[in-house]
């Protein structure tokens, strides 16, 4: 079976590479990708990648992405190249018969306001996301809706799945592009760096109130892994994704507290810039569904998983995505 993952050197493609590199019981070939492969923004250029193999699997992880702020300076970007990148995706699958894969979302597709907490599956469409990212999400809202209607007009198997804020190894660490922990990892390791005697207030944009769910990446590679090869048929023509998550949900403050304390920044050092925007409060989801499908799953704590991604960025900057 060959397999194309887009997306293939960021943070989840990363994971499945490791994965796939460790399982020797594998027989599939995976054909990893990223821009500098193939802009899937060009139709053309997608295309004529896509007809140089005969792949039967996809994993489409590509995305312009980026953490709160990137998204509130770039709506219009985050809206019209991911826009792109997934209908020439989708076009070039069906184009050239690729009968199943794995579509991956946002958690960030949901209602600001819903009717209720935690939201599952069936609330993606209910009301409008939150409006500093809403052209990442009206994107993300888009591809489910495009995968739906493959499924439906041509008997296609293309999965939505949403997973919630991912972090771990191998993620964007770029300062003002990166997601709320890797962004945090790397300001906190300049800190402590740069100040030895920590006479600085570490300030941390927001008032840390907001509630986030977290999942460490190798869980999720491992997670499309499974779904690809077993997700139920019957799922699909009922129209359901599947939500990514553990259920455990923290503040920013405590997230950034914990990175602290691995990282070695004293917590009295840390600040609080309550004039800067928090985002969406909160958008609690439940893994009911997924878990309903395999119970037996258990998810890494955060505790591990950010000791783990904090061991890996100290032994591995300055030579990280940055």
């Amino acid at each position: 079976m060959k397999i194309l993952v887009t997306g293939g050197s960021g943070l989840v493609g990363s994971s499945i590479q490791k994965l796939i590199y460790n399982d020797d019981d594998n027989n599939d070939e995976y054909i990893f990708i990223s821009s500098k492969d193939c802009d899937l923004t060009d139709i053309k250029q997608v295309f004529s990648f896509f007809a140089t193999y005969s792949f039967q699997y996809i994993i489409h992880l590509a995305a312009n992405v980026g953490g709160l702020y990137k998204n509130m300076r770039m709506n219009v970007e985050m809206l019209s190249d991911n826009v792109k990148i997934n209908e020439n995706v989708l076009a070039a699958c069906h184009h050239f018969n690729i009968q199943r894969g794995i579509f991956c979302l946002s958690s960030c597709v949901f209602p600001h306001e819903p009717t209720c907490f935690p939201m599952d599956e069936t609330m993606l469409h209910e009301s409008p996301p939150h409006s500093s990212n809403e052209g990442y999400a009206y994107s993300k809202r888009l591809l489910e809706v495009q995968c739906r209607n493959y499924n439906k007009q041509y008997g296609r198997e293309y999965i939505c799945v949403i997973p919630v804020n991912l972090y771990g190894p191998s993620d964007n660490f770029k300062l003002g592009d990166a997601h709320v922990i890797p962004e945090l990892i790397h300001r906190m390791y300049n800190s402590v760096n740069e100040d030895i005697q920590q006479e600085r207030l570490f300030k941390i944009y927001g008032t840390g109130i907001p509630l986030r769910q977290f999942l460490y990446v190798d869980d999720f590679a491992e997670i499309i892994l499974e779904l690809l090869a077993s997700y139920p048929s019957q799922s699909i023509k009922e129209e359901k994704c599947s939500i990514i998550c553990c259920n455990d949900e923290v503040t920013i403050k405590d997230v950034a507290f914990l990175i602290a304390h691995f990282i070695g920044l004293k917590r009295e050092k840390i600040s609080f810039d309550t004039s800067k925007s928090d985002g969406c409060l909160r958008k609690t989801v439940t893994n009911k569904y997924f878990k309903s499908l395999y119970p037996c799953f258990k998810f890494t704590s955060l505790t591990d998983g950010l000791k783990t991604t904090i061991e890996w960025f100290n032994d591995h900057y300055p030579n990280i995505r940055m």
